[in-house]
């Protein structure tokens, strides 16, 4: 199980961005925020069940929940004691049911009759709300492209730790916990911190996907404000890389704004090459605090 999401992992991190904006465009906006605007049958035109239906779904998902825990409980003690063929019945009972109950979970979300969402009137006059592009689905977006780059980091960061440091840690009767706090995460964390910093340095010059999922041209209102609540998700918002593609390739007088071409270039370089830096500069850092010094 581990190698087949180690492998899907890696084969996620060479996925072309444009394929997460689609995925944000198709999932996040037109499944997800329109569920949030006029629930599962106004918003995205899904038969409900009716109560009773969905309630006694409820209960047999409760049922679930419990048979899976029990199963993995007694497949965890079986397996202390030795490995069996009742030890792997237990494993598949569990793993079965934890299925059987994220599948009727998503079900019971898709089919309740008791949601009818959050901006229905809007929906209606066909302003949505969440179901269109906006800064929430694009930071979402952008979380999902740069989260395999992180995680690959991190997997080789903790790697990284020589595992004579872990058995002299638990030599000294240290618990588990206690080792992953005090030796295994400070060696790693230097490789950690650069990596999700170097990711974000790649989304900070993607512009693909955003234009799928919540850049326009102009915003009449900003998507971060000094009105209450100062951040709203809703919103669509202006990016550095649109106003180049949009100047440079859009405009009918593209000779006219070389000049804010290069200027705007100029500055989305600067902002990744100081992302890049300070990635360095922070592992050099914390590589000299917590690996060369008192740890």
């Amino acid at each position: 199980m581990v190698t087949a999401v180690r492998i899907a992992v890696n084969n996620l991190a060479g996925v072309p961005s444009i394929v997460y904006g689609v995925f944000g465009l198709g999932f996040f906006c037109y499944g997800f925020g329109k569920y949030i605007d006029g629930g599962p049958q106004r918003g995205l035109g899904i038969e409900v069940w009716s109560p009773v239906t969905w309630t006694s779904s409820a209960i047999a998902l409760l049922v679930l929940l419990a048979g899976a825990v029990i199963f993995s409980a007694r497949s965890s003690s079986s397996r202390a004691r030795g490995a069996t063929a009742k030890t792997r019945w237990f494993a598949r009972a569990a793993s079965a049911a934890w299925l059987l109950a994220a599948v009727l979970f998503v079900l019971l979300v898709l089919k309740t009759p008791f949601f009818g969402g959050f901006y229905e009137a809007r929906l209606e006059e066909g302003q949505p709300t969440f179901g269109t592009s906006g800064l929430l689905w694009a930071s979402l977006t952008l979380a999902l492209l740069t989260l395999p780059v992180v995680i690959v980091s991190t997997e080789e960061a903790l790697a990284a730790v020589p595992s004579s440091m872990r058995e002299g840690s638990y030599a000294c009767g240290a618990s588990k916990w206690q080792t992953i706090r005090r030796i295994v995460l400070p060696r790693a964390l230097p490789g950690i911190l650069t990596g999700a910093i170097l990711a974000m340095a790649r989304g900070a010059g993607e512009v693909a996907p955003l234009m799928l999922v919540g850049v326009m041209k102009l915003s009449q209102k900003l998507a971060v404000d000094s009105v209450f609540p100062y951040v709203h998700p809703e919103r669509s918002f202006m990016h550095l890389g649109f106003n180049i593609y949009d100047v440079g390739f859009q405009s009918q007088n593209a000779e006219a704004g070389k000049a804010i071409v290069f200027t705007t270039t100029l500055l989305l370089v600067a902002i990744i090459a100081t992302l890049n830096l300070f990635a360095i500069w922070l592992r050099g850092r914390l590589r000299r605090r917590f690996v060369d010094g008192a740890f």
